[in-house]
């Protein structure tokens, strides 16, 4: 499970829970960059979606402080140059891709760049269940699950499919997830 993190309450939440990977998914960096350099500090990974989040401007200088400044993991993006300067500062990079239809799908798998990203990231996860073969088809990138993940049996179902990370911002999937994975 990647939390998806919107706010300081969401990301407090999600360290509390003892998560060690996290998304930020939306919001203000500004009002987060404390507590996430904090965690970045303390090993926690932190990935940044730059076409959701205020406050970066989707340049180098941005990347730069993000894996320099702050010590973040990685950045997620539709856009393959933006993920190819990314790489230059070692962020590892997830190409979004939204499989809204076969045309969105086949579009963003077309799309992947050189260097290939360190992941894929499917949106929304609830289609990964019937697109995984035609991705498994296209790349052998691991595949991230993002958007629309309601219930810890829906995270299961995308996991299940194949995918190698599934994120929600709901933190009672958070709790409920980690507490269906201790339990199996």
């Amino acid at each position: 499970m990647l939390p998806a993190v919107r706010d300081s309450n969401t990301l407090h939440h999600a360290l509390d829970l003892g998560y060690r990977q996290l998304l930020v998914e939306r919001g203000s960096l500004l009002a987060m960059v404390g507590p996430l350099a904090g965690a970045a500090r303390q090993g926690v990974a932190i990935f940044v979606n730059l076409d959701a989040v205020e406050g970066l401007a989707a340049d180098s200088a941005a990347l730069a402080f993000l894996a320099t400044d702050l010590g973040f993991s990685g950045v997620l993006s539709v856009k393959p140059h933006l993920l190819r300067d990314a790489s230059r500062f070692r962020l590892r990079t997830i190409q979004l891709i939204h499989a809204l239809d076969s045309t969105g799908l086949e579009t963003g798998l077309n799309s992947i760049g050189k260097p290939a990203p360190y992941a894929i990231a499917i949106a929304p996860a609830v289609a990964i269940p019937e697109v995984m073969p035609l991705i498994r088809e296209g790349t052998n990138v691991p595949v991230w699950g993002t958007g629309f993940i309601t219930s810890s049996e829906q995270a299961a179902a995308v996991l299940a499919a194949g995918a190698d990370v599934v994120s929600s911002a709901r933190p009672e999937v958070w709790s409920a997830f980690q507490a269906t994975s201790i339990r199996d």
